[in-house]
C-alpha cells in the first residue's frame, strides 16, 4: 500500500510556518550541526502519537504551536496535526484528496476541527493504514491488547544514537514489554495474519480452558462415582443378603443405580431365616482377620528392617572407626632390615601384607553395608505405604461389620425381618435419589463436543502456515541483507559475509555465521563500519519486505539520522579532512541506498520513502548529482529549521 509524507510543517501561534517538503523515494536534509536536522525524526514520532514529547527543547519548541504532517495513505492525504506539548498535545486528523494542495494548510484550517485525544487520533491513523487487529491477548482474563501504530515505529526510525550502535538495533527496545510487543506483532505488520487469526486463538484458548475445567470436573465425578459405589455397594450387599439372594455387584455406578431402583420386594410369606446377612457378616469378619494378619506381617517386616538398618549403621560406624585407626599404621617400606644385624625382617613384611588385606576387606565391607543400609530405607518406605492401605481397608470393613451388628444382628428396634429389609431398602433409595437429583453431572458428551471444536479450530489455525511464513520472511531478510552487504563497508575478517536475522526464534538478533557456523553477534563485532552497515542492510531489507507484502499495513517510510557519522563525526567534509577510503565507503553507502530504493520500485511498482539527515552535502561523492537531486533542505550559512 502506497504511503509517504508530503511535508513536515511547524506553525507558530501567529501562523508563521517552517516546512520541509518531501516526496516519494529518497529525501535528504543536509546541513551543519545544531540546525534542527535530528529534530525532524522527533517531530515525526510526536505526530505519530508518541505518549511523550522528545523534540529538543529550545528554539523549535519555543517557536512551535502546532506540528503538522500531511501524509499520503493509499488514495488519500491525511493531515495529521498535533499541538505543542505545552499547549496540551491534543491532535487533529482530517482526510483530503490525494492531490490536496498542502499550501492551503494554515491555522484557520484547523479552527472548526474537533480535538482528538492521542488515543483517538492513533485509532484514526491505524484505521487509515488498515491496522484493524484490536485484540491479540488470548490468555483467559488477560487484559485486552491491540496491534499498535506505536510498535510500527520501531521498524521505521534509525536515530542518530541508534544507527551505528553495536548494542541495539531497534528503537524502543530498551523496555522489555515494548520489545516483546514489537516482535510479537511483526506477523500482523507483515500482513501474514489479521484479527480473524487472533479471534480463533482467543476462542481456542477459551475452549481449552473450558475443557480443562470439564476434565477436572470429570475427574471429580469419577472420584464421586467411586465414593458413591463404595457406599451403595455394601448397602446392596446387605439388602440382598437379607433376601438370601446373592448377586455380583462388581458393576459400574449406573448399573448399581438401575439395580437400586428395581429392588426385589420382600415376600412376608416366605419368612425365611436371616442366614444371608449372617453369612455376609461372617465373610466380613474373615476378611477382617486376614487383613489383620497381613498388617501384623507387614509391621513385623518393618520392625525387622528398622532393626537391621540400625545394626547396619552401627556396624558401618564401627568399620569406619577401624578404618581410621588403620590409617595410623600406613605401610611406608617394601622391605625391612634389622638395625642391629642388618638381616631382612620377613615377619614384618608378612604382617604388612596381612594389614593390606585387612584394609581391603574393610573397604569391601563398608561398600556393602552402605549399599544395603540405603536399600532398607526404600523397602521400609514401600512397606509403610502397603501397611497404610491395609489399615484403610480394615477401617472400612470394621465400619461395615458394626453397621450390620447395629442394624440387623443386635438391633432391638428392628425386631422383624420385614423392618430390617425396609430399612435397608430405604437407605439404598436415599443414596440412589441423591445421585439422580444431580450430585454430579454427566459431562462426557460435553467433553467430546469440546474436543471436536478444539480440533477444528487447531486445523483452521494451522492453515495460516504462520511458522512457514515467518521462516520465509527470515530467509528473505537474511538473503537481502547479504546482497546489500556486498556493496557496504565490512571488514575483511567478516568476509565472506553471511548475515542472519533471528525472526523465527523471536530474538530479533543480528549475527554473522563464521568459521563453520560460529555465531558472531552485532555486539561482538568490532568497528563502527560494521555496525552501520548491519543497520542499513537490515532496515533497507525490512523496507523492501514490507513493500512486497500486499496485505501489510506498515507505512513504507524509513528515517536514517546521520549515517555517515562513523566516517565524518564532525561533518567537516568540506574542509577535505578525510581519507579517500572513508569517502569511498560513504559513497558506496549512499549508492547502495539509492539503488535499493529504485530497485524496490522496479520490483513492486511502489516507490517507498526514505528521509536521510546528514552533515554530508554530497559534493565530494561519485554519486554527487544523484545525491544533490534528492536534497530537500541544505541548512548551512545560517539556514536552519527555525
Amino acid at each position: 500500500m502506497r504511503s509517504y509524507m508530503r511535508a513536515i510543517m511547524i506553525f507558530n501561534k501567529s501562523g508563521d510556518v517552517r516546512r520541509v517538503n518531501m516526496e516519494p523515494g529518497v529525501n535528504i536534509v543536509t546541513g551543519e550541526s545544531k540546525t534542527g536536522k535530528s529534530a525532524l525524526v522527533e517531530i515525526m514520532d510526536y505526530c505519530l502519537c508518541s505518549s511523550r514529547c522528545t523534540i529538543p527543547k529550545g528554539k523549535i519548541t519555543e517557536f512551535a504551536y502546532i506540528y503538522v504532517i500531511p501524509m499520503v495513505i493509499d488514495k488519500y492525504t491525511y493531515v495529521i496535526a498535533r499541538y505543542n506539548w505545552e499547549h496540551g498535545g491534543k491532535m487533529h486528523i482530517s482526510r483530503e484528496d490525494i492531490d490536496f494542495p498542502i499550501d492551503k494548510i494554515d491555522l484557520d484550517y484547523f479552527k472548526d476541527m474537533p480535538l482528538l485525544s492521542i488515543k483517538d487520533a492513533q485509532y484514526e491513523i491505524e484505521s487509515a493504514l488498515g491496522l484493524h487487529v484490536n485484540n491479540i491477548v488470548f490468555e483467559e482474563e488477560g487484559k485486552s491488547k491491540k496491534a499498535s501504530l506505536r510498535n510500527m515505529i520501531s521498524y521505521l526510525f534509525q536515530h542518530q544514537n541508534l544507527i551505528a550502535s553495536k548494542f541495539a538495533l531497534f528503537y524502543r527496545f530498551s523496555e522489555s514489554y515494548k520489545r516483546k510487543d514489537i516482535i510479537d506483532q511483526f506477523p500482523i505488520f507483515a500482513g501474514m495474519i489479521g484479527q480473524e487469526y487472533y479471534s480463533s486463538l482467543i476462542e481456542l484458548n477459551s475452549l481449552k480452558n473450558q475443557l480443562n475445567r470439564k476434565l477436572k470436573k470429570q475427574k471429580q465425578n469419577q472420584k464421586s462415582s467411586e465414593y458413591l459405589k463404595n457406599i451403595l455397594k455394601p448397602l446392596l450387599e446387605d439388602y440382598f443378603s437379607l433376601m438370601n439372594n446373592h448377586i455380583d455387584l462388581n458393576i459400574n455406578l449406573n448399573k448399581m443405580k438401575k439395580l437400586a431402583s428395581n429392588l426385589p420386594e420382600f415376600d412376608e410369606a416366605q419368612l425365611f431365616k436371616e442366614d444371608g446377612i449372617i453369612e455376609r457378616y461372617d465373610l466380613l469378619k474373615k476378611e477382617l482377620e486376614d487383613l489383620a494378619d497381613k498388617e501384623r506381617s507387614i509391621l513385623m517386616k518393618i520392625n525387622n528392617l528398622d532393626d537391621a538398618s540400625s545394626r547396619g549403621q552401627s556396624f558401618t560406624e564401627s568399620l569406619k572407626e577401624l578404618k581410621e585407626k588403620t590409617k595410623v599404621f600406613e605401610i611406608c617400606e617394601n622391605e625391612y632390615s634389622c638395625p642391629l644385624c642388618g638381616n631382612n625382617c620377613e615377619i614384618i613384611s608378612e604382617e604388612d601384607k596381612l594389614l593390606l588385606e585387612a584394609g581391603e576387606w574393610l573397604d569391601r565391607e563398608l561398600e556393602i553395608t552402605n549399599k544395603y543400609t540405603h536399600n532398607f530405607s526404600e523397602d521400609i518406605r514401600k512397606l509403610k505405604g502397603i501397611a497404610s492401605d491395609i489399615s484403610d481397608k480394615i477401617k472400612s470393613i470394621s465400619k461395615q461389620i458394626k453397621e450390620i451388628e447395629k442394624k440387623y444382628i443386635k438391633s432391638d428396634e428392628l425386631n422383624s425381618k420385614r423392618e430390617k429389609v425396609n430399612y435397608a431398602k430405604a437407605k439404598i433409595e436415599l443414596y440412589a435419589n441423591m445421585i439422580d437429583v444431580g450430585l454430579f453431572e454427566d459431562i462426557d458428551e460435553e467433553i467430546e463436543n469440546l474436543n471436536e471444536l478444539i480440533s477444528s479450530l487447531e486445523d483452521k489455525i494451522k492453515r495460516y502456515d504462520l511458522d512457514v511464513k515467518k521462516a520465509k520472511a527470515q530467509t528473505f531478510l537474511s538473503d537481502n541483507m547479504n546482497r546489500l552487504a556486498l556493496t557496504l563497508d565490512f571488514e575483511e575478517e567478516y568476509r565472506p559475509i553471511n548475515l542472519n536475522f533471528g525472526l523465527v526464534d523471536g530474538t530479533f538478533d543480528l549475527y554473522q555465521y563464521q568459521n563453520k557456523y560460529e555465531k558472531i553477534f552485532l555486539n561482538e563485532m568490532g568497528s563502527g563500519a560494521n555496525w552501520i552497515s548491519c543497520h542499513i542492510s537490515l532496515f533497507l531489507s525490512f523496507l523492501r519486505y514490507f513493500t512486497k507484502q500486499e496485505n501489510s499495513p506498515m507505512p513504507l517510510i524509513m528515517f536514517f539520522d546521520q549515517p555517515s557519522q562513523v566516517y565524518f563525526p564532525e561533518g567537516d567534509i568540506d574542509k577535505n579532512e578525510f581519507s579517500q577510503s572513508d569517502l569511498k565507503a560513504v559513497n558506496q553507502m549512499y549508492k547502495t541506498i539509492f539503488d535499493e530504493i529504485k530497485s524496490i520500485e522496479e520490483e513492486t511498482g511502489i516507490l517507498p520513502q526514505i528521509l536521510i539527515v546528514d552533515h554530508v552535502d554530497g559534493k565530494n561523492l561519485e554519486v554527487k548529482d544523484e545525491f544533490i537531486s534528492y536534497i530537500r533542505c541544505n541548512w548551512r550559512n545560517g539556514k536552519a529549521l527555525i
